[in-house]
């Protein structure tokens, strides 16, 4: 069975929102909503300086401390003191996967909560959110403009709402802009003629801001976000979601390489299943979950969020990887933790130069078969 009628970028006009980024905004696509580092929603956050402790050892990102106190989500939101990470290293980066739960408008108002986030958000590169609430940007602003008043130079993209039911959610993708550089022409959601998802996956390309080194490019790469329905990943089911992702997987990975030359597509996000569970888009050959089957909700009993790779094609991959434990890592409570999401990110480390290629690898991109149209 075929997946996409087509792949192509939006064509219907829609509202946009744009914020900084002038050049790229007047290029961009009409489906996505732009916005800079320079946003700012009035009224809302009071920035006071705060100081951290501690260090964090960035290959368990745990040891962080102080600065997150209980409470009703009344208190003034504060900056995050990006020093306490140290300095990120200029030979690898960091690229995560979050569902925040439920982030709207309501959650980014909750000081505590977006306290936590921000701290999140700034100990990595490149962060593919899932689940964004309210119609618009106004949640995703709030949390660049909080990252960015602590010192940092991040910037985002957000889809249109996406979903067949009224509950839409948007996704995400945030990034350091001093380290990562967004290709403006680059972000579009997966079209889904057929309907065979609930939320069509939205994709976008980056490449890593260096200097080329010994002959090694920057690593530049694709990233599918996706946020399958927990109802429809089932395998007893007549069209299971996972077996649809196996098709987005690699008709994106053709498609980015035949019109870019891109040889690297991550599929990142909230899928609700274990390794067991991916079913078709599992059995990819040479396709893996980087971390597996560790656990991944805020409880730390199931595994729903992946970072996938083919690890012939992305040898860029450390071997780095891990969860941010909210209450480890962070120092909040069970119950603090459970209002920033029921989800925790997931990260993985790459190279931040690309891999020598061998020519028999890059063709097999070429001569990889999807499913029919």
């Amino acid at each position: 069975m075929g997946l996409l009628k087509r792949l192509t970028r939006a064509t219907k006009k829609r509202s946009t929102r744009r914020r900084g980024f002038a050049a790229a905004a007047k290029q961009s696509l009409p489906i996505i909503r732009w916005f800079g580092p320079s946003a700012t929603i009035a009224g809302v956050m009071a920035v006071v300086g705060m100081l951290f402790t501690g260090k964090i050892d960035f290959n368990r990102l745990d040891g962080l401390t102080g600065g997150i106190v209980g409470g009703s989500g009344e208190a003034t939101i504060q900056p995050v003191s990006l020093r306490t990470l140290g300095q990120k290293s200029p030979q690898t980066i960091r690229i995560a996967t979050f569902n925040i739960q439920v982030f709207g408008d309501k959650k980014s108002q909750d000081a505590n909560v977006m306290q936590s986030l921000a701290q999140v958000i700034s100990q990595f590169d490149v962060v593919a959110i899932q689940e964004v609430r309210g119609g618009d940007s106004a949640a995703i602003d709030r949390l660049v403009d909080l990252v960015n008043r602590s010192g940092g130079a991040y910037a985002g993209i957000i889809s249109e709402p996406i979903g067949r039911t009224s509950q839409k959610e948007s996704y995400a993708f945030v990034w350091d802009q001093s380290r990562i550089m967004f290709n403006p022409n680059s972000a579009y959601v997966v079209q889904d003629a057929a309907d065979r998802m609930h939320r069509e996956p939205m994709v976008a390309s980056f490449e890593v801001r260096t200097v080329a080194s010994d002959g090694r490019l920057p690593f530049s790469f694709n990233i599918i976000n996706a946020h399958t329905d927990p109802d429809e990943v089932s395998a007893t089911r007549g069209i299971n979601e996972l077996d649809v992702l196996d098709d987005v997987f690699v008709r994106v990975r053709d498609y980015e390489y035949q019109t870019s030359g891109q040889e690297d597509t991550l599929l990142v996000g909230d899928l609700n299943v274990d390794v067991k569970g991916l079913s078709e888009l599992g059995s990819i050959p040479n396709v893996v979950s980087i971390a597996g089957d560790i656990k991944t909700n805020t409880l730390r009993t199931k595994t729903y969020d992946h970072i996938l790779i083919d690890r012939t094609m992305t040898t860029e991959y450390t071997g780095r990887y891990g969860v941010l434990d909210f209450q480890t890592d962070l120092g909040l409570t069970q119950e603090q933790a459970s209002r920033v999401s029921d989800h925790q990110p997931v990260w993985a480390e790459f190279s931040a130069f690309e891999s020598v290629r061998q020519p028999a690898i890059a063709a097999d991109i070429r001569g990889t078969e999807a499913a029919p149209l």
